[in-house]
């Protein structure tokens, strides 16, 4: 689901594009003419907003569409090796953009990223002026049937290079889908269209104003994961709760969660621990049945929201949680066993339980804002605690 989720957009602006292309004739003249300047400024926009937002990957995903856009449009591309080049690098340097790690531009960590960019350029200028016989070869080479291609002008090598780059962009997209992931497929699609179309200046600037669309696309969500997900347990943090609290209405209830011990757990244990205590049980309240919206409220404390729910209706799923999380063992000194394996002495991992106390409340016994049934649910928490802590109060 997550993935055709992060995919779906991406699939309509292409399917967009393609109608637009299809439909380009039906433009008149002098806005087709203006076309290329407004991608020109969409481009610009793209290339800020991702260095305010230090998406590297996505920058030079702008300047490789632009440069390609260039180079098509100016027909600066004017002989076929300059084609074939540009064909099989561009999709690797794709790749390469995807995967290289988010820097700032203009940190010194971004150097090598540059230098390869440089190597790139260099190897192709010296391909054009020296065209030395293995680079042909391997660019203009028929390693399948020619029949098979004969639907394109692109080379085999471009082609084939193309098709592998998608399968893995792909599988990557399956294991760890991401919006980031998902442009990059649709960006490649766009690409190869583009390359594709070659001297079609109305339809480059189509396929080229989607691909721009599609990075923008990712910029936004990157950006909304920024301000409303908690980096830690990836959980929506207080501001989507804040959201949350505007827009609901009727019946529902508010359980506030707490992690007991929390504050003596990390001063034994050290706060990588903690932290992977956090993020254990954000994963179980994640899968929280009946309905249960999961927000990390600040610290060690955990809201949970059921629209349309009573408390009686909404106890039954929370102390699942509560019962999954004392029932799982918590094995902590990883570390610690890792650091004494090295230097020859093995530690035992120790096995520690971990329990949350719960508040709950709901809009029917308070009525209010939803902050005022938080409030409650709050105070209930305490009770919970004051009780012996590992259990639901009311």
């Amino acid at each position: 689901m997550k993935v055709l989720k992060s995919l779906l957009p991406i699939f309509l602006i292409l399917g967009l594009a393609i109608y637009g292309y299809q439909k380009q004739f039906e433009i008149p003249a002098n806005l087709l003419e203006l076309w290329i300047y407004f991608s020109a400024l969409f481009a610009a926009l793209v290339a800020m907003l991702a260095i305010h937002f230090n998406r590297s990957s996505l920058f030079f995903y702008t300047i490789l569409i632009v440069l390609i856009n260039g180079l098509l449009n100016f027909n600066l591309v004017s002989t076929t090796l300059h084609y074939a080049l540009l064909s099989v690098l561009a999709p690797w340097l794709m790749l390469i953009f995807t995967f290289m790690p988010e820097r700032s531009l203009l940190s010194a960590k971004s150097l090598p990223t540059y230098l390869l960019i440089l190597s790139i350029a260099a190897f192709t200028t010296w391909v054009i002026i020296e065209q030395p016989a293995s680079v042909i070869f391997y660019l203009f080479n028929n390693w399948l049937p020619i029949h098979y291609f004969d639907w394109t002008h692109l080379p085999q090598t471009g082609i084939l290079s193309a098709i592998f780059i998608f399968i893995c962009l792909l599988i990557v997209n399956f294991v760890k889908p991401s919006p980031r992931m998902a442009v990059s497929l649709g960006v490649l699609s766009a690409m190869l269209a583009v390359l594709q179309l070659k001297n079609d200046a109305y339809g480059l600037n189509i396929f080229i104003d989607a691909a721009l669309l599609m990075s923008l696309y990712a910029i936004i969500q990157e950006s909304w994961r920024m301000a409303y997900l908690d980096e830690l347990t990836e959980l929506p943090g207080r501001r989507a709760l804040k959201e949350k609290f505007q827009s609901i209405t009727g019946v529902y209830t508010v359980a506030m969660l707490d992690v007991d011990h929390f504050k003596k757990f990390n001063d034994t244990y050290g706060h990588d621990t903690g932290d992977a205590v956090l993020r254990m049980i954000a994963s179980k309240m994640k899968n929280i049945k009946g309905g249960g919206l999961a927000y990390r409220y600040g610290g060690e404390e955990f809201s949970i929201i059921f629209p349309g729910k009573p408390t009686e209706d909404s106890e039954i799923h929370l102390e699942k949680i509560r019962e999954k999380i004392a029932n799982m063992p918590f094995v902590v000194n990883r570390q610690g066993r890792r650091n004494s394996t090295q230097s020859g002495k093995r530690k035992k991992s120790k096995t520690v339980q971990v329990t949350v106390s719960i508040g709950v409340s709901d809009s029917i016994r308070e009525k209010g804002s939803p902050w005022k049934v938080l409030k409650q649910a709050d105070t209930a928490l305490y009770r919970a605690k004051k009780k012996g802590r590992n259990q639901l109060s009311t």
